[in-house]
């Protein structure tokens, strides 16, 4: 019972899972507690969003969320003011005896939090549970950072309603729950599925949170521009002569075709991939979202078209690009999904989306170093291990990955960039740089002056890997 492999998790419409959620609920709340009939429904049923594990056709686990609407009664009722922007409600968290032990429900719904907080952007998470037989659950919400909000209802009717509210205590959260999918991932989990793709597919694009999550930007939210710029035209720089090999060993379509850029920061990079022969007879545009580095790109390359949008938002036409080329951006999103739903969009089928970014998963160095990346990729909103996840969540866009290459950038070179066969070598002062926005991200700074500290007074090596994964879109993808 307990096998995984037997298991999978979807995202099913009420119209799907009606029958097989309310059979589990009637088998465990009625049966095993008592519940009355009217308890086991919700009025927002039908449109909840309904996470399951199904084993043989059945389903065996099921937990489910409900979107509400500012100003919606029901939040009036639980005593819960009035937010700018969507509350979800956690609830009827359910699982068959024998499958409790395996803690599917935390499994999946762990997934759910994660994945709601990265599409839609709440401005509120609660819960509530029935005083007359769940009081135990508050202690368990309480360590998954929900607190104590009111107690609405009298007698068997009383509700203890619970919460978060607040960015500072939603990033927590968010955080907190993405930490735990990747060590159930770690463990052998449950792959769940994409909330954004099973949205999208549902015709319920409409709550994803594209405008919200356009107007973040992790990257520069600690970095100031004037010292930011010209480190990034020095990446450039190293970045384009890594990236020549790669370029011509990847199967372009020929001119004439379109390259749109994704995150085209102050144009640099662009710039001069622009000029490299793959790409002769191209149509070229970049998109950038920041307009601080939009208005330098405009300024220092106005022989190309930079406009402003971002990864979630290109307000390119459908079908309209053959490649798009996003370099340094996916680590920087909340919602790789989102993106890559966006990417298939403009993307004509047969095209290439040609991804180049780090991966900190890669990452070789002493210990106090390790630790120091460790804790910013535990605070960090961005995901600079998403190129372990991305083929797989790719795939379920339509995207094959057809090639994928990985350069290590090490120390132990001199005042030159030594360029060998899948590496680069830096000088001990320029490998570390690479490593310095880690200074900027909210309690980070101590940790990183005790890393640098060790890394300039001993002989300790680092190392990182940057990767280049191709996709092609399938020509069969809807």
């Amino acid at each position: 019972m307990d096998d995984s492999r037997e298991l999978t998790a979807q995202w099913l419409t009420w119209g799907e899972a009606a029958d097989g959620i309310l059979a589990l609920r009637r088998r465990v709340f009625m049966e095993e507690m008592s519940w009355p009939e009217k308890r086991i429904h919700r009025d927002r049923d039908p449109d909840g969003l309904h996470l399951c594990a199904v084993s043989g056709g059945e389903i065996v686990a099921a937990i489910s969320a409900y979107v509400y609407e500012p100003g919606a009664p029901e939040l009036d009722a639980l005593a819960l003011s009035r937010v700018e922007g969507p509350s979800v409600g956690i609830g009827m968290r359910v699982e068959l005896p024998e499958y409790r032990g395996r803690l599917l429900t935390a499994e999946i719904g762990t997934s759910m939090l994660r994945q709601i907080s990265e599409s839609l952007l709440p401005a509120r998470f609660f819960v509530y549970v029935h005083a007359d037989s769940l009081l135990h659950l508050v202690d368990r919400y309480a360590r998954r950072n929900f607190s104590y909000h009111a107690q609405v209802g009298s007698g068997a009717d009383t509700l203890v309603v619970m919460k978060v509210e607040g960015e500072e205590e939603l990033e927590r959260f968010y955080l907190q729950h993405r930490d735990l999918t990747r060590k159930y991932s770690a463990a052998g989990g449950i792959p769940v599925p994409s909330l954004v793709r099973f949205l999208a597919e549902n015709k319920r694009a409409d709550l994803l949170a594209v405008t919200g999550l356009g107007a973040e930007n992790h990257y520069l939210r600690e970095l100031r521009l004037e010292t930011e710029a010209p480190r990034l035209a020095s990446q450039g720089q190293v970045m384009l002569a890594e990236q020549r090999r790669r370029l011509s060993m990847t199967p372009f379509p020929p001119a004439p075709a379109s390259l749109l850029d994704i995150g085209s920061g102050p144009g640099d990079y662009l710039a001069a991939v622009a000029g490299e022969a793959p790409f002769s007879g191209y149509q070229v545009r970049g998109v950038e979202p920041a307009a601080e580095l939009l208005s330098r790109a405009r300024e220092a390359y106005p022989e190309l078209d930079f406009r402003e949008g971002s990864a979630y938002a290109t307000d390119e036409p459908d079908s309209s690009r053959d490649v798009i080329t996003a370099s340094f951006v996916f680590i920087h999103l909340r919602s790789p999904d989102l993106a890559l739903l966006e990417m298939r969009r403009i993307l004509r089928p047969g095209g290439l989306l040609y991804v180049v970014d780090a991966n900190d998963a890669t990452f070789a160095g002493p210990e106090v170093v390790r630790r120091m990346m460790q804790a910013y990729n535990r605070a960090y909103a961005g995901d600079r291990l998403i190129l372990n996840d991305l083929p797989r969540r790719a795939q379920e866009f339509g995207f094959e990955l057809v090639r994928q290459f990985s350069t290590t950038v090490r120390d132990g070179g001199g005042a030159r960039p030594v360029f060998g066969e899948d590496e680069i070598r830096l000088g001990k002062a320029d490998a570390w740089s690479l490593l310095s926005f880690v200074r900027t991200q909210p309690g980070c700074a101590e940790i990183f002056e005790e890393a640098q500290q060790h890394y300039f007074a001993t002989e300790c090596q680092i190392s990182l890997n940057i990767e280049t994964h191709v996709y092609r879109l399938r020509t069969d993808t809807p």
